[in-house]
């Protein structure tokens, strides 16, 4: 049921986004890139020192990576890519540049915590997830987007922070 209700929602948020994207495209044969692609291909994020230096308490491991991915197939993928190449589906229709993270300088000077704050802030055509995801999801992701990058993870410990453990220790 609660599946149904999350695949409801991305299909609304992806429809409402398409109507959005079409709406900012420049006219037929214009050079310029829309509003949304620059948005997306130059983002301005307000980051913090505190945040930069925030480090992650999701270990980078390959079960860490493996849950990153799950999430990442289901709430990203549509516009980052099955590949987290920028290729998605949703992101073509609406001519976005988005980055891919397979390539190892995609992510080249960002910190953990950064890559926290931009998914947990969204942009203008993406979606922020502060309020739609557990932190530890969001660290997640980040260890996913790290591994698709080229990052090796550890094995696993079989001590990785578990949804439980994680909301113990969160400050």
């Amino acid at each position: 049921m609660r599946a149904n209700y999350i695949i409801g929602v991305l299909a609304l948020a992806a429809i409402v986004g398409v109507a959005q994207g079409r709406q900012q495209q420049p006219p037929q044969g214009s050079q310029a890139p829309s509003e949304a692609t620059k948005s997306v291909a130059n983002p301005h994020y307000d980051i913090t020192a505190e945040d930069k230096a925030r480090k992650n308490p999701v270990q980078f491991t390959d079960v860490t990576v493996e849950r990153g991915k799950k999430i990442f197939e289901s709430q990203c993928a549509m516009c980052h890519g099955e590949k987290a190449d920028g290729q998605g589906e949703v992101a073509e229709e609406m001519k976005l540049a988005l980055p891919d993270f397979t390539k190892p300088d995609a992510l080249k000077g960002r910190t953990d915590g950064e890559l926290f704050k931009i998914i947990s802030l969204g942009n203008p055509v993406m979606p922020a997830q502060d309020k739609r995801m557990k932190d530890i999801h969001v660290w997640e992701l980040v260890n996913f987007l790290r591994a698709a990058g080229g990052a090796v993870p550890a094995k696993s410990t079989g001590k990785e922070l578990s949804d439980q453990t994680y909301t113990e220790v969160k400050q």
